[in-house]
């Protein structure tokens, strides 16, 4: 009698409790496949589509040598202020993406390319006046 294994399941995302927002919830912005939006991290990129993260994202495609093609999330709007907000782990929980590239993100937000000056950077970041506008912080 030969006994045949049952697949095993692998869960692509953990439960989402373990995940709590603290500045959130984010929506994905309308734009439609094939505009142009802005990425603060690529510059103008072409909408190729939804990212299949637990929070569906535009997203482009990102040609990568040797890795299997996939769409990254566009780094904008709500993206941006999530990576100012939330705690690396929530993002790449929510957006699909590794811890490296929350943290490449804050870098680029921060504009500073001293990890260890990212904390201060977005700390001053989050108090202009002109940023919070730009990505839609509440008016206060």
């Amino acid at each position: 009698m030969t006994r045949t294994k049952t697949p095993q399941r692998r869960i692509k995302y953990p439960p989402a409790s373990r995940f709590e927002f603290r500045a959130g919830p984010y929506t994905p912005p309308a734009v439609k496949v094939g505009a142009v939006v802005h990425d603060e991290h690529y510059r103008d990129v072409e909408v190729a589509g939804m990212t299949d993260a637990p929070i569906r994202w535009p997203g482009f495609h990102l040609p990568r040598p040797g890795r299997r093609a996939g769409l990254m999330p566009i780094l904008f709007d709500g993206l941006v202020r999530a990576v100012v907000e939330e705690d690396e782990l929530v993002v790449a929980h929510y957006w699909g993406v590794g811890r490296t590239t929350v943290n490449l993100w804050k870098c680029i937000i921060a504009g500073c390319e001293d990890s260890n000056a990212v904390f201060t950077a977005l700390a001053v970041k989050r108090a202009d006046p002109a940023f919070r506008k730009k990505f839609g912080y509440p008016q206060v």
